[in-house]
Order: structure tokens, then sequence, then C-alpha cells
């Protein structure tokens, strides 16, 4: 359990790291559809470019940006005591 001092710094930190994950990702969210309609003339896997990188790269995107959450979150946690215990 979280000390009642500690609740604030502990919710301010949080915010921050939710902050600078989802930031990153919505501009990526916003400038990958602005370049797939010029990247669409190629093709890979007779797919074309821009709509492979788009349903695949947002899916791999998302995932990284969950992962590094939660990871930096636990280090949050553990810095503020408020993980849990195994």
């Amino acid at each position: 359990m979280i000390e009642r001092k500690e609740r604030k710094p502990y919710w301010r930190h949080t915010k921050v790291q939710m902050a600078a994950s989802l930031v990153p990702f919505f501009m990526v969210l916003i400038v990958f559809p602005l370049y797939a309609k010029g990247l669409n003339s190629n093709k890979f896997l007779g797919f074309p470019l821009g709509y492979f990188l788009l349903g695949h790269g947002l899916i791999i995107i998302a995932l990284f940006t969950i992962a590094s959450f939660v990871n930096r979150q636990d280090a949050v946690d553990h810095w503020h005591g408020a993980h849990e215990d195994n």
C-alpha cells in the first residue's frame, strides 16, 4: 500500500509516463497515413507498401509502446513503493 504522502507524486509520475507513451504513438498514428498514399505505388508481399506499413506497423508500434509503458511504470511503482509483492 502506498503511503498517503506519496500518492500525489506517484500519480504525477504515472500521468507523465502515460503522456510520454501516448503522444509519440498518436503522432505516428497521424503521420503514417499522410505518407501511405505515396508509398502505395510500391508493392511488398503483393500488398501496397503504404497499406502494409499501416496495417502491420501500427500494431508493432502499439505493442512496443505498451511494453515500454509497462516497463517504465513498473519502475515508477518500485520507486514509490507501490509495486505488487509476489
